[in-house]
């Protein structure tokens, strides 16, 4: 009973301690960006795009945010007959963001990487990688909100 009572008096504490995560209130269109320029596999871009969901306001003088993304794959993994059986794919984006001025406000990369298992089956080998290839991306994007919400922070 004792146990029971100290549980609920630590929950009590900690669920009134006021703490919000940052990117619950992110609101891109806090950002004032002038320009987004995007390099890199169309196909990737076209994610990173549709999980930032930044928007341009043309006609301001704001940020310029450039992203430049890539992807990697390595074989880390074979058989004794040679033939691979385990590959990572890493994808990278690096951010650079400057102000109204030229100035560097932000230069930096994120990273994240992932193995896959390599089978005989080839449409099922392109369908993981195209799922991994989202969730990494999606990842990616998660860490690059969170700093772009840190600048908009800086900002104001």
């Amino acid at each position: 009973m004792i146990k029971k009572v100290i549980i609920c008096s630590i929950l009590v504490v900690l669920s009134s301690c006021g703490f919000t995560p940052m990117l619950k209130d992110f609101d891109s269109s806090n950002l004032n960006i002038q320009k987004i320029n995007y390099t890199g596999n169309n196909n990737l871009i076209y994610l990173a795009k549709n999980y930032l969901n930044l928007e341009e306001k043309k006609g301001t003088k704001g940020l310029v945010v450039n992203f430049v993304i890539s992807e990697s794959s390595t074989s880390t993994a074979q058989n004794t007959s040679g033939i691979v059986t385990e590959e990572q794919i890493t994808l990278n984006i690096t951010i650079n963001i400057l102000n109204n001025k030229n100035v560097s406000l932000l230069t930096d990369s994120v990273s994240a990487s992932r193995k896959l298992p390599i089978s005989n089956n080839l449409s099922s080998d392109q369908e993981t990688r195209r799922i991994e290839k989202n969730n990494l991306m999606q990842n990616l994007t998660q860490k690059i909100k969170f700093k772009l919400q840190l600048i908009s922070r800086q900002q104001k």
